[in-house]
Parts: structure tokens; C-alpha cells; sequence
């Protein structure tokens, strides 16, 4: 995907214009991501809960995580 803006490509516009493309089309509904499922912040703990619903053959879409939390911080947080 990043291949045109590391090899500094003549072209490099099209990817900015493809991805522009793309995000348009997620906004007005026309593109629908399959993520099926929030995993929370990414910690060990949900990485390890995520990786086991994979393993089950039971995932249906993607698991997205949200921003990185060490587990020492969650942790002292509860």
C-alpha cells in the first residue's frame, strides 16, 4: 500500500487520491469495515483474549483494539 510514497514514485498523488476515494465511501456508507468486534485498549490481556477467539474459529470479522494501555497503569487504575 505504501509503496509509491517509499520509493518516492512519480505517481505518489494516486495513493493520496485512492485513500481519499476510499475514506469517502467508508463515510457515506457505500464501504461497510467488517471489524465485528472491540478488543478494548490493547493490553496483554486482551491481546491473549483476542488471539483465543481467533484460535476458536469462532471470529466472524475483525477485532480492532483502541489505543496501547500497559498492564501495570490498568493495573493500578482498578
Amino acid at each position: 500500500m505504501f509503496t509509491r510514497s517509499m520509493f518516492e514514485t512519480e505517481d505518489m498523488d494516486a495513493q493520496h487520491k485512492l485513500l481519499n476515494r476510499v475514506a469517502g465511501l467508508l463515510d457515506d456508507g457505500t464501504l461497510i469495515p467488517t471489524v465485528n468486534r472491540h478488543g478494548g485498549a490493547l493490553s496483554v490481556t486482551n491481546l491473549r483474549s483476542a488471539h483465543e477467539l481467533q484460535e476458536s474459529g469462532t471470529a466472524i470479522g475483525k477485532t480492532v483494539f483502541g489505543r496501547f494501555q500497559s498492564e501495570r497503569l490498568i493495573r493500578m487504575t482498578e
